[in-house]
């Protein structure tokens, strides 16, 4: 069975691991260098960074995992199914009369 929106989800959650990932090597330290004021404030975002980073680990390795058992397989069709069929154009029954503009109680009501 196909889970296409399974496999949409990890694949958006590898891009963000791999966008934090790269974060944290080019951005980080400027954020953290930021905060030297305070060194508690330092300590504080260098353990949520380092918990961060740890995390995303398995979150990474986890999303992997869904993409590779949730990708689509090839079938034993070579075309794909279509979910759009062509109408013919040709009419096989004669058109209905047309209803007339009067209301159905025009020749009774007289």
């Amino acid at each position: 069975m196909n889970y296409p929106l399974q496999y949409r989800r990890a694949r958006a959650l590898v891009y963000a691991v791999l966008l934090f990932w790269l974060w944290a090597w080019l951005g980080s330290s400027f954020f953290i260098a930021s905060l030297f004021g305070s060194p508690v404030h330092a300590l504080l975002a260098m353990y949520a960074l380092t918990v961060a980073v740890l995390v995303s680990i398995p979150v990474l390795l986890l999303a992997v995992a869904r993409m590779l058992l949730t990708r689509r397989r090839p079938t034993a069709r070579s075309a794909p199914a279509t979910l759009v069929s062509e109408l013919s154009t040709k009419r096989t029954a004669p058109m209905p009369p047309a209803h007339e503009s009067d209301w159905w109680f025009s020749d009774k009501a007289s």
